[in-house]
């Protein structure tokens, strides 16, 4: 497992490319190559009778060092090859006439060609790879961005694991937004998978960010989230995509009060409920009120409910998607995380470090499972501190700085207001199909 931030961490595979230049496995790796097959072949070559040599399998040796080495690493040690050749040829020659006189150039040449052409494919291969490596990531960075380690008096820890082999983003989705009216945060897991799942928690992770520092009142944020659920379905559908027409997500959306800094409220679209970590080290499930998910709030008249929470000082929230709870070893038990985490904390408790009690907690989910990961999984860890990280500069500070909604500036004030305005489907029967998508 690897970093994805300060405070984050991704299982699946990451870390800089090797460079073009450099030997896959490295430099040791086609030296240990080069010299241990040279050997071989030249002991067997003095051992051998006078009417068979095998000096000419010096041929193959190129062939083995383009799957490691680039196409001017295959070149030199070719030209090393012939080189060896030359000096048997100078301690044991081989009769001038017939075959044997040409056999061994040959096999060195067309060995040498052979693995020039072998290396350059597979420099092309990696070149593309990389390409689609690098568009992967800037789609990472985009989707699932990287979350601080501090903010204020929160402390964050990230994980996420998605199901794909190799894959940076699945159908879990998290983000944390500071905002003028409190800190937010998010936790989410879309119906379905693949692609799909991708671009409906792309079309969460969008809105959340704009509503969560737009606006002041957490219910009207848990309303953008709605509609932009409902939005995207509907999207698909017009356009026919291959989409999750009917897609739905649950979740759970955290608010922290600037004016109490002892509660969060959370407003829990039919999620898991997260567990609480007291700053006495006691685990606790809280008692929250499922709503319905994100994407089915038509079937419901009244609006999510907002459950206030105690989170003082010293207290830890624990969010985690089902790919946790779900997880399965080798009989088939899920993993029992509510059951598993107090035996997980450390003796200092609740004052260890966030990211070294994720650390353990991802790592006791790794030995759990039972062959590779059938869900997509996001653990998120947020502690509430005594000491407040400073901001950068000033501008942020007054970005980010509270100020009701009444007295904010009239910069702010306008974004505000021409943000809040009702984004939803007009009723409009006559509406054309190309007002209907830019409607959506």
């Amino acid at each position: 497992m690897t970093s994805r931030s300060s405070s984050s961490f991704y299982s699946s595979i990451r870390g800089a490319a090797p460079s073009a230049s450099r030997p896959t496995g490295g430099w040791r790796a086609v030296v240990l190559l080069v010299a241990v097959m040279a050997l071989i072949i030249t002991t067997l070559d003095v051992a051998t009778p006078a009417d068979f040599r095998a000096r000419a399998l010096l041929g193959l040796v190129p062939v083995m060092v383009a799957l490691l080495a680039p196409v001017s690493v295959t070149a030199v040690v070719t030209g090393m090859l012939i080189c060896v050749y030359l000096g048997l040829q100078a301690v044991a020659p081989l009769p001038t006439s017939g075959s044997w006189a040409v056999l061994g150039p040959l096999m060195i040449g067309t060995g040498g060609l052979l693995g020039v052409l072998i290396a350059r494919r597979r420099e092309e291969q990696r070149a593309r790879l990389q390409a689609l490596t690098d568009i992967a990531e800037a789609t990472q960075r985009a989707v699932m961005r990287g979350l601080p380690e501090r903010f204020e008096d929160l402390r964050i820890a990230d994980f996420y694991q998605p199901a794909a082999r190799a894959a940076r983003v699945g159908g879990d989705w998290y983000d944390f937004q500071p905002s003028p009216y409190g800190v937010r945060a998010v936790l989410g897991d879309v119906s379905g998978k693949g692609l799909p799942a991708v671009s409906a928690s792309a079309w969460l992770l969008g809105a959340f960010r704009e509503a969560a520092f737009h606006e002041e009142r957490i219910e009207e944020v848990a309303r953008r989230l709605e509609i932009a659920m409902q939005r995207y379905s509907a999207w698909t559908r017009i356009t026919n995509d291959e989409g999750l027409t009917d897609a739905f997500s649950t979740g759970l959306l955290l608010h922290f009060p600037p004016t109490s800094p002892d509660v969060v409220d959370v407003v829990n679209f039919g999620h898991e409920p997260p567990l609480v970590v007291t700053a006495d080290g006691r685990v606790h499930t809280p008692d929250l009120p499922a709503g319905l998910p994100l994407g089915m709030g038509t079937l419901s008249a009244a609006g999510p409910g907002v459950a206030r929470l105690p989170f003082g000082v010293g207290d830890t929230l624990i969010l985690f998607t089902d790919g946790v709870t779900e997880c399965r070893d080798e009989d088939g038990t899920f993993y029992p995380v509510r059951e598993r985490l107090p035996r997980l904390l450390s003796p200092r408790g609740a004052q260890e470090p966030p990211e070294a009690l994720l650390r353990r907690l991802a790592e006791d989910l790794r030995e759990h499972r039972y062959g590779p990961p059938s869900d997509d999984a996001a653990i998120t860890v947020l502690r509430r501190t005594a000491e407040r990280a400073p901001y950068q500069n000033e501008e942020d500070a007054e970005l980010y700085s509270y100020r009701p909604k009444e007295t904010a500036d009239s910069a702010v004030q306008g974004a505000v207001a021409q943000y809040a305005t009702d984004m939803r489907f007009l009723e409009c029967a006559s509406r054309s199909i190309s007002s209907t998508k830019a409607s959506a």
